[in-house]
């Protein structure tokens, strides 16, 4: 069992993987990644006196404004995780805060989420000032956490919500009812599911299709997001993601992620992702393959920024 080393530290979620969390490369897929957070994200906010019947009551709680997520080591079928949550700083107009993710057979941090809370309307998304109580309350729990894993700026470009170009559709979809949250706002799992579902076209679009891949015994891996929300997604809105190659490496390639709604136009999320691939066998990164090396200059999306 995780050791809570701090007062400040809320135990937050514990869980396993199960079989139907994982894909196809034999690990826990990010979306579930996002489904553990979002439980553990709402122990923190009962902490600080958003309870579900408050939340209910009000129609207004702590909701993402940023999110960043690392996955530092894999978790395959059956593993034990838990997770502590924490507050790191609050003013009266946003909360910074985390969630870190472990093995607990290992000890081994598996995730971390560091986020910028801003409270909210959930029906209207309007932004408004932290309750008194809310703000007292974080200002009690917060703390540098120094015995707890913080992030690094990201080695990337961050992705804007401009229009660019050399974008192209990797998902077209509608928000389900049992996507949503009880205010109709998609959680934030299925944000996340929609860019894995993206793997795929992303991989076809360099010329790599899934015999290939599997002939050279490949599997990808997220190892970085960068989430901004811009609007609340509602129920039933028609979503377009426009996808494009940010930037490579040796070993590394950037993605740049636009979630659209098709009525407004308005670009209601956008997230930037580092990711990498590796031997299915070994479990270790490869060099980026020839494919991608082979796209034009002229087409990274890092050349409009």
């Amino acid at each position: 069992m995780l050791k809570v080393s701090s007062s400040k530290l809320i135990p937050s979620y514990r869980g396993a993987v199960e079989a139907w969390e994982c894909d196809q490369m034999d690990h826990m897929n990010v979306q579930f990644y996002s489904e553990k957070a979002s439980a553990a994200l709402s122990h923190l906010l009962n902490a600080l006196t958003l309870s579900p019947s408050r939340i209910r009551e009000a129609g207004k709680s702590l909701r993402y404004k940023n999110l960043r997520i690392q996955y530092k080591a894999e978790l395959r079928g059956g593993a034990l995780m838990e997770a502590v949550s924490g507050v790191r700083e609050v003013t009266s107009e946003y909360l910074r805060g985390f969630t870190n993710i472990y093995n607990v057979i290992t000890g081994q941090l598996s995730c971390n989420q560091e986020f910028e809370l801003v409270y909210q309307d959930l029906q209207s998304g309007d932004i408004l000032p932290l309750p008194k109580d809310v703000l007292e309350a974080a200002k009690t729990l917060s703390d540098d956490h120094e015995g707890q894993y913080k992030p690094a700026p990201m080695k990337t470009l961050i992705m804007p919500a401009a229009p660019l170009q050399h974008m192209f559709e990797t998902n077209r979809s509608a928000v389900d009812v049992w996507e949503c949250d009880a205010y109709g706002n998609i959680e934030t799992r299925h944000i996340v599911a929609r860019f894995s579902d993206a793997a795929s076209h992303i991989m076809a679009h360099v010329g790599i299709d899934r015999q290939t891949f599997k002939d050279r015994n490949l599997g990808s891996a997220a190892l970085d997001y960068y989430m901004e929300f811009n609007k609340p997604v509602k129920r039933s809105t028609s979503l377009v993601l426009k996808s494009g190659l940010l930037d490579r490496h040796e070993k590394l390639f950037a993605f740049g992620h636009q979630l659209i709604d098709c009525d407004s136009g308005e670009v209601m999320n956008n997230t930037t992702v580092l990711g990498c691939y590796f031997d299915m066998t070994a479990r270790k990164s490869v060099q980026l393959p020839a494919e991608y090396q082979s796209i034009p200059e002229e087409q990274l999306l890092r050349n409009q920024l």
